[in-house]
C-alpha cells in the first residue's frame, strides 16, 4: 500500500523544510543545504532529557536537568530546537502538512532505533481534543503510528486523553508550565490497565523544560507502567539560568 502511494504521489520531489526541488536520493526528503542548515543532535546529550550539550560544557546533565526531578527514566530528541527546525515543526502542526509525519517518523525512528532499549508499547503525548480538531490531526499520533511502523513496537493510541485544555507554555516559566499540566492527563475509564507492567516510550514533537512530559510520565507512572522513556523530534538548547 504504502508502495503505491509512493508511486502515485511520491514525496521525494520537494525538500519538506525550503520547497526545493530534490531527487529521490535525498534523506528525509531534505535537501542537501537544509541538511545542513538542521542542528542534529548527533553528539554529546543530556544523560537524562536528551538535549544537545556543547563541548565545552563540563557536566553530562543540562542546566534545567540539574534543578528538577524528571518522572521519565531517560529523553532521546534529534534535533535543538532553532530557526529552521521552527520552520518545519510550524509547517507540520499548524500548516495542513500532516503527510510530513512519515519522513519526521523515520527521523525518530533512525535516532531511537540506535539505543538498546526493551519497549513494550509506543504512546504518543495525547493532545486536547480541541486542539486536534482544529489542526485536522495529531501531530505526535502520526509520528508515533510512523515509528510504530518501522520498529515493530505496538502502538497504543487511545488509552490516554489530555482532560485539560491547556494554554501554549512558550510564555510561561518552569514552575508556571509546571502548575499549568498538573492533572492534565488521565487514563480513559475502562482502559486504565494498558500500560500496567510495560515500559513505555513517550513521542512527542518538542521538548523544552520537561513540564508537558512529566505530566504525562506522571500519569503513566499512576496506571502502573514499568517505566516511561521519551523521544522527541526535537529539544531547546541547554540554556544557563540566570541564577547560576
Amino acid at each position: 500500500m504504502e508502495a503505491l502511494e509512493e508511486a502515485l504521489f511520491p514525496s521525494n520531489i520537494y525538500c519538506i523544510c525550503c520547497g526545493s526541488l530534490i531527487d529521490g536520493t535525498r534523506n528525509y526528503s531534505l535537501c542537501d543545504d537544509c541538511m545542513k542548515k538542521l542542528h542534529w543532535i548527533n553528539g554529546r546529550s543530556c544523560g537524562k532529557c536528551g538535549k544537545s550539550l556543547p563541548d565545552t560544557y563540563r557536566g553530562n546533565i543540562c542546566y534545567d536537568c540539574l534543578g528538577q526531578r524528571h518522572n521519565f527514566v531517560r529523553g532521546y530528541s534529534c534535533l535543538t530546537y532553532g530557526l529552521y527546525e521552527r520552520k518545519l515543526l510550524m509547517d507540520y502542526k499548524y500548516g495542513g502538512k500532516g503527510y510530513l509525519s512519515k519522513k519526521l517518523g523515520d527521523i525518530l525512528y533512525d535516532r531511537i532505533s540506535c539505543e538498546k532499549l526493551d519497549i513494550d508499547v509506543i504512546i504518543p503525548v495525547p493532545i486536547h481534543r480541541k486542539r486536534a480538531a482544529s489542526r485536522g490531526y495529531d501531530q505526535s499520533a502520526l509520528m508515533a503510528e510512523r515509528l510504530s511502523r518501522l520498529w515493530g513496537v505496538p502502538l497504543e493510541r487511545n488509552s490516554f486523553v489530555r482532560i485539560k485544555n491547556t494554554p501554549f507554555l512558550r510564555s510561561l516559566g518552569p514552575a508556571e508550565r509546571q502548575a499549568c499540566m498538573e492533572g492534565a492527563f488521565a487514563p480513559v475509564k475502562m482502559k486504565e490497565d494498558r500500560v500496567k507492567g510495560k515500559k513505555v516510550l513517550m513521542v512527542d514533537d518538542i521538548y523544552t523544560t520537561g513540564a508537558t512530559a512529566d505530566a504525562f510520565a506522571g500519569a503513566l507512572t499512576k496506571s502502573g507502567a514499568a517505566g516511561v522513556w521519551l523521544l522527541t523530534l526535537a529539544s531547546g538548547g541547554n540554556r544557563r539560568p540566570d541564577n547560576l
